[in-house]
């Protein structure tokens, strides 16, 4: 084994194709600290919305890692649809779930860890990094929408191929090429850029359903250490569509661990037949309207289900 290992590295193995199309040149980033209603180009639409952050990169509602006595402090995670691409600050869904609380009597403040592209891969970085300082008592998973997307390389792979020093730190048997070799024979990773399919579509999830199962377990674990509960959240779409396993993967494992789940996806699909909910140059995001329907039964359902209880 060690003469395996040797052998490996003094080839150079894996070496990385220069041609690489890797999902983003960084597998870990987060958004600009201390941003005040920056504009910021929404490409699709060919407009700018205003971009306010805190002192650790984390849109508005703006609140510090500590917090006031007699606070529940509600977390959400997930990408570019969390952290309310498009609109403006006080319009996306964590903003508004966080005013329909209030107004409702609630003493909760809500943090939006929603970060552009991000999948539960990168979730588990931030974590670590950054959010556990928060010790947020609800905490809401709603990685699911880039999680799903396909490829070149998953983000495991990207992470292993350029040498992700953060992630390596974390995985320390990533670091032999013996056992790197075992994973690539199983299909575990991918040193070479997957193969079109008969689509044209690249095809490797960014985060194939196990290692989603993982991850999500893994941040619930995580969570806990800081006295926080996970709750599954299927963050809704206009047509569900690509996510489909993955919303599966999401509901079952909340099931199995006996944590709560939310996915309001028929609903919003109701909704959407009669109101304009996502930007129609980019369905992906919602629109501010969007934001406030998806803020509004998120908060019906924490409420009909008594999780907002004292912190």
């Amino acid at each position: 084994m060690a003469g395996a290992e040797i052998a490996l590295r003094a080839v150079g193995w894996p070496e990385v194709d220069p041609q690489a199309r890797f999902a983003h040149k960084e597998i870990y980033w987060k958004t600009d600290p201390n941003l005040r209603a920056e504009p910021t180009l929404h490409k699709e639409l060919g407009v700018s919305f205003p971009l306010t952050t805190n002192a650790d990169g984390l849109r508005a509602p703006l609140h510090d890692a500590a917090r006031a006595p007699g606070v529940f402090r509600v977390m959400t995670l997930g990408c570019s649809t969390t952290f309310g691409w498009g609109v403006a600050d006080d319009e996306s869904y964590p903003a508004r779930l966080e005013a329909i609380l209030q107004a409702k009597g609630q003493q909760v403040e809500v943090i939006n860890a929603g970060q552009p592209g991000y999948t539960s891969f990168q979730g588990l970085w931030l974590w670590r990094e950054l959010l556990h300082r928060y010790k947020p008592d609800l905490v809401l998973i709603g990685y699911i929408v880039q999680d799903a997307r396909k490829a070149a390389y998953s983000d495991l792979s990207q992470a292993i191929l350029t040498g992700e020093q953060s992630f390596l730190k974390q995985s320390i048997l990533w670091r032999s090429r013996l056992y790197l070799g075992v994973k690539v024979a199983t299909g575990k990773v991918t040193v070479r850029a997957k193969e079109r399919d008969s689509g044209g579509e690249e095809g490797e999830f960014r985060v194939a359903p196990p290692d989603y199962l993982m991850n999500l377990r893994a941040l619930r674990g995580l969570i806990e250490e800081v006295g926080g509960r996970a709750m599954h959240f299927g963050y809704p779409l206009e047509v569900v569509g690509y996510t489909e396993t993955h919303r599966r993967v999401l509901r079952l494992e909340a099931q199995s661990a006996g944590i709560p789940h939310f996915d309001p996806s028929e609903a919003i699909a109701e909704a959407a037949r009669s109101r304009t909910l996502f930007f129609p140059q980019d369905k992906g995001h919602a629109n501010a309207d969007g934001n406030a329907l998806i803020a509004e039964l998120v908060a019906q359902h924490l409420l009909d289900n008594k999780l907002l209880g004292s912190p």
